[in-house]
């Protein structure tokens, strides 16, 4: 009578490491979502700051002109107040790259989070089939070990560019 060879990875394991997998996934996405909405709070924040700022200071500089005894007078406000316009335009824009730098920072390391987390578990999974597998082994060994030598370095990488974003924003 032949009896029957169980595999000893079952099913229920397997479903367990999918699942983890899936549930580390979905959790990666709401952070991730929860880092784009704050980025999209913040700009808007700054978008409207700098709409009261312009409003204000366009109030501020017609009165200014109007008030203006000569058009010596007129000629020299004009300049400062052009000086001045150019140097919140550059503050706006160095917000919007503190902003989107921020952003884009957080969602590399929750990517760089996610890729060590399905490394991780793929690995396991990898490993615990070759190690029950009766057929290449070595084979499966040989491609997991692979793999995660490729996922090494590409998780460097995006460690090395993500230090590297990180610093720039510090600067």
């Amino acid at each position: 009578m032949l009896s029957k060879v169980e595999p000893k990875m079952s099913n229920l394991q397997s479903n367990q490491y999918f699942s983890a997998a899936n549930k580390a996934a979905i959790d990666a996405m709401l952070l991730a979502t929860r880092a784009v909405f704050e980025a999209t709070e913040n700009l808007v924040s700054l978008n409207l700051e700098t709409a009261r700022e312009a409003l204000d200071a366009s109030t501020e500089n017609t009165q200014a002109l109007l008030s203006s005894k000569s058009p010596q007078e007129a000629t020299a406000l004009q300049s400062t107040l052009g000086k001045a316009a150019v140097e919140k335009a550059a503050a706006y824009s160095r917000g919007i790259f503190d902003v989107s730098t921020k952003a884009a920072s957080e969602l590399g390391r929750l990517f760089q989070s996610q890729c060590e987390e399905l490394t991780k578990i793929s690995q396991e999974i990898a490993q615990k089939v070759a190690k029950d597998s009766p057929y290449s082994a070595d084979f499966v060994q040989a491609a997991v070990k692979q793999a995660t030598q490729l996922s090494d370095s590409y998780l460097t990488a995006i460690s090395s560019f993500s230090n590297t974003t990180g610093a720039k924003i510090k600067k």
